[in-house]
């Protein structure tokens, strides 16, 4: 028995083909996160949707980040989940030897935050109702390299949590209760967030509008799909400047005269950045 099962994080991941961490999780590149702070929550759902992922989305959760930074940054990063269950103690105790057999220190809530690394989101299912983190484990998530976490449940120290520049929170409640009464019984595995099922090594996104989770093998197409659309919105809204097109003929499917256009467009543009 292990907190992670390797064997099951590479099966329910199967469809990515890229790079793995020791534990199986998919780890979509830098560059790919990077250049998805620039995708919208709407792109994303949309390349999801044609792919028939209709479960990615949660939108009702308390964005704290809003209250240091601009609604118009986002955080991103790979998931890294855990899955928490009311305590008894026929499940509780042997994890806890399990941990100690494990090298693990603390209580459980530390274990999943001692395995994150940079680009990491901490993505936590509570069931609404209970605190995961207080400021300093949110503290030991930034040393990590942790962009954020998603907590469908809570948090304590609210006020210095926020604190933290550049750092993504996204909860449901706000308490000064310590973590009671649950224990975790695995790290990694497939999580559910209200209504939205995250798999380990999933891109979040999370905006003003919520958190979407993209799988890894669509993060690619997501970003790319959202740099087309913002290539077209520049290219559409230069040719009416110029008084080429009009509003009507940009503002829907390109003809083939105007494919061709925005083609040379594209293609003349890459030169000048060049």
């Amino acid at each position: 028995m292990q907190l992670t099962n390797s064997e099951l994080v590479r099966s329910v991941t199967s469809e990515w083909d890229g790079k793995r961490d020791a534990h199986g999780r998919p780890l979509v590149s830098d560059g790919i996160l990077e250049r998805m702070k620039a995708v919208t929550t709407g792109e994303a759902w949309g390349v999801l949707r044609k792919h028939h992922y209709h479960h990615n989305l949660v939108g009702d959760f308390l964005n704290l980040s809003s209250e240091r930074r601009p609604v118009s940054q986002v955080m991103v990063g790979r998931a890294i989940t855990c899955r928490w269950v009311p305590m008894r103690p026929d499940l509780h105790d042997p994890l806890v030897s399990l941990g100690e057999d494990e090298g693990r220190i603390g209580f459980l809530n530390s274990w999943v935050i001692d395995e994150m690394v940079d680009g990491d989101v901490l993505v936590a299912d509570l069931f609404s109702r209970v605190n995961l983190v207080g400021d300093n484990l949110t503290a030991a998530i930034v040393a990590n390299g942790g962009r954020g976490m998603v907590i469908d449940g809570g948090i304590r120290d609210t006020q210095r949590i926020i604190e933290f520049p550049d750092f993504g929170v996204y909860i449901r409640r706000m308490h000064p209760e310590a973590i009671p009464g649950v224990t975790m019984p695995d790290i990694n595995g497939v999580t559910r967030i209200n209504t939205a099922t995250c798999m380990p090594g999933d891109v979040v996104l999370g905006t003003m509008e919520g958190v979407i989770f993209i799988p890894p093998h669509l993060a690619e197409e997501v970003v790319v799909s959202s740099e087309n659309v913002r290539l077209r919105d520049e290219f559409g809204q230069q040719r009416i400047t110029e008084g080429i097109y009009t509003l009507g003929e940009v503002d829907r499917k390109f003809t083939e005269d105007m494919e061709r256009d925005f083609v040379g467009w594209v293609a003349n543009r890459k030169y000048w950045l060049e």
